[in-house]
């Protein structure tokens, strides 16, 4: 997938899941910034698929009696904003450009990262405990993973109503598929 108008629309689908779903993150989710907002705060010279991200979706809402489970988009993780990207982070990609996606009650992130603006970043895991992992060649390939684990039925509410996996091997089939690489 590339970054023409299908990431922005496979974003809108992966929000269109968390509503079907009836997931307590959907009516929370913030919309996302102007291309000119974004621009401001994370510099012109922007990949477009980071620019599509923070487009899509600016964080979460807070709302009444609202847990850390309640934000998740994809099980664990709900998505930074765009004002929280400045923030001070722990941890450090080996890029010279990187900016964070999604992240989890801790210090856990999946982060963009790239050389250059003319190239498509990657997605790498950055774990308070261990090294940065590329876990996914783009944020396109983040998105495509997403929404066919919603289609599986791999990611699915819980009997709290929270979003979980629900099925570890289907999700590793379908990380396999899109990516082309093993499942860790």
């Amino acid at each position: 997938m590339s970054t023409d108008k299908r990431l922005p629309d496979a974003l809108l689908e992966w929000s269109g899941w968390l509503t079907r779903l009836g997931a307590p993150v959907a009516p929370c989710l913030r919309p996302g910034q102007s291309p000119d907002k974004i621009s401001d705060v994370l510099g012109a010279d922007l990949p477009a698929a980071v620019l599509a991200w923070f487009s899509w979706c600016d964080g979460v809402d807070d709302a009444p009696g609202q847990t850390i489970g309640d934000c998740w988009v994809i099980p664990g993780y709900w998505p930074v904003t765009l004002a929280e990207t400045q923030d001070m982070w722990s941890v450090e990609p080996p890029y010279p450009h990187w900016v964070p996606l999604l992240r989890d009650g801790a210090t856990d992130l999946y982060a963009a990262a790239w050389s250059t603006s003319d190239e498509e970043p990657v997605v790498v895991s950055l774990w308070d405990h261990g090294d940065p992992v590329v876990e996914f060649h783009s944020i396109a390939d983040l998105v495509t993973v997403t929404n066919a684990c919603f289609a599986r039925n791999v990611y699915a509410l819980d009997d709290d109503g929270l979003l979980d996996l629900t099925d570890a091997e289907g999700y590793d089939k379908i990380y396999e598929e899109v990516t082309g690489l093993p499942a860790t």
